[in-house]
């Protein structure tokens, strides 16, 4: 069973003021340090991973290998910025090249490695409605389908975790420009799929 997160009076998750601390530590070579990383990190790591593929497996195993990685070359690694941001870019590095790994093995160049996301991305992850009847929420999880896969990545990145635009913009390898247009754009298109002008 995967650790709860903590969250504020919003429901927000609590920022982690000694990630920093936490990442030096295991650079230094404190187990410890490493584990209570993972602990902390998994639940968010695990449910970004699960919007890449909907693999489970692939997912846990790739967050252990990312943890196991960090361990290994812990000598050469540099202080983070973000713990959090780092390890959501290596985690999505890592998933990326075992799809297309697996897509290789599979002898398919006809699909596109991030092809499953686009049904991966459930409305509950956004926060966008509170109350709303059932026609509403079929609504939106059709018009969450409806709009492109890099776009709704932003827009669970800004909505599940409240990402900042700069680490958004690592994780996806765009500028924090980029990633405000992105997330613009989603709401924008959400809003006109929700509701049409007549």
């Amino acid at each position: 069973m995967l650790p709860h997160r903590r969250h504020d009076h919003e429901g927000r998750a609590e920022p982690r003021q000694d990630d920093q601390a936490l990442w030096q530590r295991m650079l230094s070579g404190d187990d410890q340090a490493l584990a209570a990383l993972f602990h902390r990190h998994y639940p968010l790591l695990y449910d970004y991973g699960l919007k890449l593929t909907r693999q489970a497996e692939l997912v846990k195993d790739g967050v252990q290998e990312v943890f196991a990685y960090l361990w290994e070359k812990r000598a050469t690694l540099s202080p983070a910025d973000s713990a959090r941001a780092y390890l959501l870019v290596a985690l999505r590095r890592h998933l990326l090249k075992a799809l297309a790994r697996q897509q290789q093995r599979l002898e398919s160049g006809q699909q596109h490695v991030l092809a499953e996301s686009a049904e991966s991305f459930s409305p509950e992850d956004f926060v966008i409605m509170q109350e709303s009847d059932e026609l509403e929420r079929r609504a939106l999880q059709q018009a969450l389908q409806d709009i492109p896969p890099r776009l709704r990545e932003a827009l669970y990145l800004k909505t599940y975790d409240g990402l900042p635009y700069r680490e958004i913009a690592a994780i996806m390898n765009v500028t924090p420009q980029v990633a405000r247009n992105y997330v613009s754009e989603a709401f924008h298109r959400l809003r006109a799929l929700l509701f049409p002008r007549r």
